[in-house]
């Protein structure tokens, strides 16, 4: 049975980060794959709207993708695609 999670379950999140200290060096970025350019769109509208901070808006890459970037709450970024041959 698959499970279905929402970008904005992932990203806009209440998690403890008390005596936690991000690293120094290096970041992680989550990806998460929709399954057609039009879900980017909408994913990326619905994180900004609950007051996400974007880092990069939707556009299409020249390396075949719809593709946008969005920051979760501890500055790491969300990179939401989808392949531009599912259109």
């Amino acid at each position: 049975m698959a499970t279905t999670v929402k970008a904005i379950d992932i990203v806009v999140s209440d998690l403890s980060t008390e005596g936690w200290t991000p690293p120094s060096v290096g970041r992680a970025f989550l990806t998460i794959e929709y399954d057609a350019p039009a879900e980017v769109d909408a994913a990326y509208e619905e994180l900004i709207a609950a007051g996400v901070t974007s880092l990069q808006s939707p556009f299409d890459a020249p390396w075949g993708m719809r593709y946008a970037t969005v920051a979760d709450p501890s500055g790491n970024g969300v990179d939401l695609y989808a392949n531009l041959s599912a259109s």
